[in-house]
């Protein structure tokens, strides 16, 4: 199975922009959101791989670039720890619409994913939490 959803982007407010790829899923469904590692991009094996699962599940899928990965603004000189977690935030906050989350994270994609749920417990729909 190939999937092909399309390259979006979400405007920060400091200009930058953040590219993503989202695959809703049926309504209610959980949503994966995949947090890849440090300099990979949204289009890795890892996270494709995790989509076409995910879409055999019956589950959505989001992944996205960082800001200075992949197809997002930005230069690695430009990056940090930080924003890398305010772009987690953002991409939770605006593009998941109050869903159950299931965060998987790859390698720096792991810590990324502790932030976000110590951040936003809430909003997280179990201790599924994976570093692949």
């Amino acid at each position: 199975m190939t999937l092909d959803s399309p390259l979006r982007y979400m405007d920060r407010p400091d200009g930058a922009r953040l590219a993503y790829r989202l695959r809703p899923g049926p309504p209610g469904a959980p949503l994966i959101l995949w947090l890849g590692g440090f300099m990979s991009d949204m289009n890795g094996t890892k996270a494709t791989a995790l989509d076409e699962a995910a879409a055999e599940a019956g589950w959505g899928f989001l992944r996205f670039d960082y800001f200075a990965h992949g197809e997002s603004s930005g230069t690695p000189a430009q990056g940090r720890i930080g924003r890398w977690h305010e772009d987690t935030l953002a991409v939770i906050d605006r593009l998941t619409e109050d869903r159950p989350l299931i965060l998987v994270g790859s390698s720096m994609g792991g810590w990324m994913a502790l932030l976000a749920l110590k951040a936003r417990t809430a909003r997280i729909a179990g201790p599924w939490l994976a570093a692949v």
